[in-house]
């Protein structure tokens, strides 16, 4: 059973909701292109890195960092303890799909099987690029796109946005 909220609580109004929106986009985007990896989690994930225990693939949006600023994308470390700076924060926005691996007879994947783990890593990052380029942000940077796995039976990758003030 989950903690009662504090009546002070105040949710966070500038990333949170961007996060939303982007992993809507996302799982829609995902869906839309029959690209959505297996039995899949799709969702906003918290904490500083991801734990792949989804085993039949999946896709999220990550807080990888926030900052505070005057002028996004930069990083203005002159505003320590300003309440006038608005906050830009660095989305992480990945998914992981199943890699071929040994077979239960021992034998190695084939060349097909990596073909084709090859083509879906690449239409996942295109679907992904697609959906973080359409989504409707004003002001959002993309980043490079970085390979993840092969490891516990996923293979994928993630890019980085970086999302500001005035979204």
């Amino acid at each position: 059973m989950s903690e009662p909220v504090p009546e002070d609580y105040v949710e966070d109004d500038v990333i949170w909701p961007l996060m939303v929106q982007l992993q809507q986009c996302l799982c829609e985007t995902l869906t839309t292109r029959g690209l959505m990896p297996g039995d899949c989690f799709c969702g906003v994930l918290p904490g500083d890195q991801v734990i792949w225990d989804y085993k039949e693939g999946m896709a999220w949006v990550r807080l990888a960092t926030a900052y505070p600023t005057t002028t996004f994308p930069n990083i203005d470390n002159t505003l320590r303890g300003s309440c006038t700076a608005g906050l830009g924060a660095t989305l992480e926005v990945g998914v992981l799909n199943c890699a071929p691996g040994i077979s239960a007879s021992g034998n190695l994947p084939t060349e097909f099987d990596q073909f084709e783990a090859t083509r879906l890593q690449l239409a996942t990052m295109r679907a992904m690029h697609q959906a973080i380029t359409c989504c409707g942000f004003d002001l959002a940077i993309l980043g490079q796109y970085q390979p993840l796995g092969p490891q516990g039976g996923l293979v994928g990758g993630f890019w980085l946005v970086d999302v500001g003030p005035g979204n």
